[in-house]
């Protein structure tokens, strides 16, 4: 069993980690609604957005680094959430049962709003590629879009690395 003064630190550790996914979760809703905007204006925004996911990732995985480190000074057992909840001071319990709850909650939200995100996406450039190849497969667009074409191939690589 975790002692008392461990489970209050896990318990504080828990919240700490409940508001950045709460945090993270509200960048994702942002980045979904500029997807969804569609307007060309948002781009820079979407690259902003993208940047700070990157950020989020990588804070998410010192984490569940510091989580590992805690529970082994605690002498803990490694394992989820869930298990741990049964290994820590009676007086923590609740206490640790709301926050898995909650934790659970917001990193699916986080999970399935990147999921939009990522499926808003592939059909945006899927639709742009598609009207891409059919510019080159007809000569009479060639002829009316064939600068225009030249300049999108330029910048295909950029677009197709930030998205």
């Amino acid at each position: 069993m975790v002692s008392s003064e461990w489970s209050k630190k896990l318990v504080r550790f828990f919240e700490e980690m409940l508001g950045f996914y709460r945090k993270f979760l509200a960048l994702e809703q942002e980045k979904y609604t500029v997807l969804i905007s569609g307007k060309p204006e948002d781009l820079k925004k979407l690259d902003g957005y993208m940047k700070r996911e990157q950020a989020f990732a990588l804070k998410a995985r010192g984490f569940e680094s510091d989580r590992q480190k805690m529970l082994t000074e605690a002498q803990a057992p490694q394992g989820t959430l869930r298990e741990l909840i049964a290994q820590i001071d009676p007086a923590s319990k609740a206490d640790m049962q709301k926050l898995y709850q909650e934790l659970s909650d917001v990193i699916a939200e986080v999970q399935s709003t990147n999921k939009k995100c990522a499926r808003i996406t592939k059909i945006k450039i899927d639709s742009v590629s598609h009207v891409l190849s059919n510019i080159e497969n007809h000569p009479e667009l060639r002829k009316i879009y064939g600068d225009q074409l030249k300049d999108a191939e330029k910048s295909k690589t950029v677009f197709s690395e930030k998205v």
